[in-house]
């Protein structure tokens, strides 16, 4: 009699688990989001697709422009979402960095060259054109012409931007806003004229006047993922800049600047803390929950995972606005409140995929889908610097969700099909007494399961090889039991064990 096989022990299907998602976090480290120091870079997976099913990095491409098109004069807010969608690790968050010190000391030298010329259109008598001239000029040469066309919060321009295109703004006017403040130190310290001096002091107002109005368009917006990203990237260049160029040029707290500035910022603050206060909301509705049939990976895991990246390369402010710390002589942002804000916001797109999992009635589906995103929620986390807002346990624990899912997967797919042969699991149906042989039924069950999972999908390789596995060690040494304890029953056709193993093979390809 041979001696009886079965699934492989618990503990070697963690052990194959947990070795998966080891190998997700070596594979991330050589390209992974964090490794730059702005929290761009690439996603985890190498360009292509990645072994989650979701792409990287030619994801955008030839959609993007097509994408912006199509959405241009959509609202950013709550009522307009299609193009929050399809959050990519890389999207929104491209900072344009100059490639080297010297490359940077050109860039100023020039900008210095250039505000010189243009500092006469700023002496009294003041000539409006020649100031709206000179001013187009100069924040043209920061690329940032455009906030001159942008709606403040009185009303104006309210034709929001797609969200990709709020994101690059947010880093050109970020980037631009840093430049000018250094020109103008290095024009301040330069030997100018009491004439000179003023007109650099009447530049440095307008040019930091009208980059006050994207702040004031952003707060505006309606409730939005994206306006909180932009809201967090805003709020330190904000508060750093304005103070720096009132002391630069002696505003008092009465000049337009200054005054405008800190309404700005007031503004900018509610509008991020709002948008931290409807976030656990936006994660379980703001994604359209049509699921994927075949049981892959749910676009919305890609979205969130990478927009808590995202959230997070702007901690500071994030400690301070969104968690309620609010500057003065609070202490210095620490990881615990972040690590319990990300903590809670991955549980609560966990959460909502367990909940839009029920929408999966096939037996054992459910499941799959489960064990999908699990894992690629899992493997996003390891490979990123969200790994550090973690608790110690946390990638531990959905390991062992893992290998929960598949044993629920295979108590519901493939149990009842082994039950067929009389022994090796549940009979979860009533059968009229012998009108078929437990072969036949046995025959028929498989068959029905293989085409009904031939469809489905689990992306990820090394997790499609350890389903497979689990299933064939279950079904084809039950079936090979079987043949052996009854010789007088011959195997149809094509169903040799071997056979059978080899069906079985085929699954999860989706």
């Amino acid at each position: 009699m041979a001696t009886s096989s079965g699934p492989p022990p618990p503990s070697a299907m963690y052990a194959r688990i947990r070795t998966i998602i080891a190998e997700a976090r070596l594979d991330s480290g050589a390209g992974g989001y964090d490794n730059s120091s702005s929290g761009g870079g690439s996603s985890p997976a190498s360009p292509g697709a990645s072994s989650d099913g979701s792409s990287s990095a030619d994801e955008f491409c030839a959609q993007e422009q097509g994408e912006f098109r199509r959405h241009a004069a959509s609202p950013l807010s709550s009522s307009a979402r299609r193009d929050e969608l399809d959050f990519d690790d890389r999207d929104f968050i491209r900072q344009v960095s100059l490639s080297s010190p010297r490359a940077l000391d050109d860039v100023h030298g020039r900008q210095q060259r250039v505000l010189l010329l243009l500092l006469p259109a700023f002496a009294s008598p003041a000539d409006a054109a020649a100031r709206a001239e000179a001013l187009l000029r100069w924040l043209s040469g920061f690329d940032v012409a455009w906030v001159l066309d942008t709606g403040g919060s009185s009303g104006g321009d309210e034709r929001a931007l797609p969200r990709r295109e709020l994101g690059r703004r947010v880093g050109a006017w970020a980037q631009a806003l840093g430049g000018m403040e250094r020109v103008f130190r290095l024009g301040h310290g330069r030997e100018l004229a009491p004439a000179q001096a003023a007109a650099l002091g009447e530049l440095a107002a307008a040019s930091s006047g009208a980059m006050l109005r994207l702040v004031d368009a952003v707060a505006a917006l309606g409730s939005s993922p994206s306006k909180l990203l932009a809201a967090l990237d805003m709020h330190a260049p904000l508060s750093e800049t304005y103070p720096v160029l009132a002391r630069l040029f002696s505003w008092g707290p009465d000049h337009p600047v200054p005054a405008a500035a800190e309404a700005a910022l007031a503004g900018l603050v509610g509008a991020a803390r709002h948008g931290g206060r409807d976030l656990r909301a936006f994660v379980r509705s703001h994604y359209p929950w049509r699921m994927p049939q075949g049981g892959e990976v749910h676009p919305c895991v890609r979205f969130w995972m990478g927009y808590f990246r995202c959230m997070l390369r702007s901690r500071a402010s994030l400690h301070l606005v969104v968690l309620g710390s609010d500057g003065g002589e609070s202490p210095a942002p620490g990881p615990e409140g972040s690590r319990g804000l990300v903590a809670e916001l991955v549980s609560c797109l966990e959460a909502a995929l367990e909940e839009n999992a029920a929408a999966l009635a096939f037996p054992g589906l459910r499941q799959v889908f489960m064990l999908n995103n699990t894992h690629a929620v899992a493997r996003r986390a390891a490979g990123s610097d969200l790994r550090h807002f973690l608790p110690p346990e946390w990638l531990r624990v959905r390991e062992e969700r893992m290998e929960g899912h598949i044993k629920s997967y295979m108590d519901a797919s493939w149990a009842p099909v082994v039950s067929r042969l009389g022994g090796g699991g549940r009979r979860f149906t009533k059968q009229p007494a012998r009108r078929r042989s437990p072969l036949s039924a046995f025959y028929a069950a498989f068959e029905n399961a293989c085409g009904a999972q031939r469809c489905w999908k689990v992306p990820d390789p090394a997790l499609r090889s350890v389903l497979r596995e689990a299933v064939s060690e279950l079904v084809v040494p039950a079936y090979r039991r079987y043949l052996e304890e009854h010789q007088d029953v011959k195997a149809a056709a094509g169903r040799t064990a071997e056979e059978l193993e080899q069906q079985l093979s085929g699954l999860f390809e989706g």
